[in-house]
């Protein structure tokens, strides 16, 4: 009880080559192949007939080498030991210079001890008013395009990196890969076919006194309770000469500061400084 003979019907070859008005270049592929089957006793079933030896497999590719893969397989009985199999081969080649950008905006709120010139928001003593926040709306871009293999492992280094590079108009520092993600689908011992991957980076404008390579960096007043007086460290104290309760403004070099306009910002690297053009998303 066996397969005798597999031989491919020239006349059940056939296919179709589809694409959209949208983009003619990504285009879709069905094709069929036709198989006849001789069997040497009436035993065979319609599995043993799809699996036999010179039917192809599902996964395998299209003989002419394009990018279409078996997908079905029709198992059709003509005699009692005669047998047709139609194969069906399915596919799609997008242009690989195809690249989906779509630009949106997200807002975020940030604390802020500045005005929109640039001085220190304070009581009319001097003292800084705290708590105060604003409504900072950043652009947002996401790309989507394909690969034909992706690297996760290189990748991450970029969700904590922004940008050595203008990347899109953007001076360094500015943008921040929030999010990297691919698709793929395929068979096992099949072909593995190419990967549809979605990027959002959202980009900073830098706040007053920042420039665009700090744009990410964390902004903070240089204060605190102890202050240098001389060459000795001790607690600041207020003119009761008590011990100060809340923090006091320091100058660059740790003096206690009473001017609020003349506070001192630090920006401290969160973040490293990769080129986001090697990414290859654009």
């Amino acid at each position: 009880m066996a397969i005798v003979d597999v031989s491919e019907m020239w006349s059940k070859k056939g296919g179709s080559v589809d694409s959209q008005l949208r983009n003619p270049f990504d285009q879709s592929f069905a094709f069929t192949r036709g198989f006849q089957v001789l069997c040497d006793t009436i035993n065979e079933s319609e599995v043993d007939v799809a699996l036999a030896d010179g039917i192809p497999r599902t996964g395998d590719s299209h003989p002419s080498g394009i990018n279409a893969y078996v997908t079905s397989k029709r198992v059709i009985p003509v005699g009692p030991i005669f047998w047709m199999v139609e194969v069906g081969y399915e596919g799609e080649t997008p242009d690989p210079a195809t690249v989906e950008v779509e630009w949106s905006d997200v807002s975020t709120t940030e604390p802020i001890d500045r005005d929109w010139n640039g001085r220190a928001i304070v009581t009319a003593n001097g003292e800084q008013v705290e708590g105060l926040s604003v409504e900072i709306s950043d652009q947002v871009v996401i790309i989507r395009r394909r690969y034909a293999t992706i690297n996760t492992y290189a990748i991450r280094q970029y969700r904590r990196s922004t940008n050595s590079d203008t990347f899109l108009g953007w001076p360094p520092g500015t943008a921040r890969l929030l999010q990297f993600s691919a698709k793929n689908k395929f068979t096992f011992g099949g072909p593995q076919e190419a990967w549809d991957v979605t990027a959002r980076i959202q980009f900073r404008e830098p706040l007053a006194n920042t420039t665009a390579e700090q744009a990410w960096y964390k902004r903070w007043r240089h204060e605190g309770l102890l202050i240098r007086d001389g060459g000795v460290i001790r607690r600041a104290t207020d003119e009761f000469q008590q011990e100060v309760t809340k923090p006091v403004l320091l100058t660059a070099t740790g003096e206690q500061e009473t001017d609020p306009d003349a506070a001192v910002f630090i920006h401290s690297q969160v973040y490293g400084s990769l080129p986001y053009s090697a990414l290859g998303l654009v």
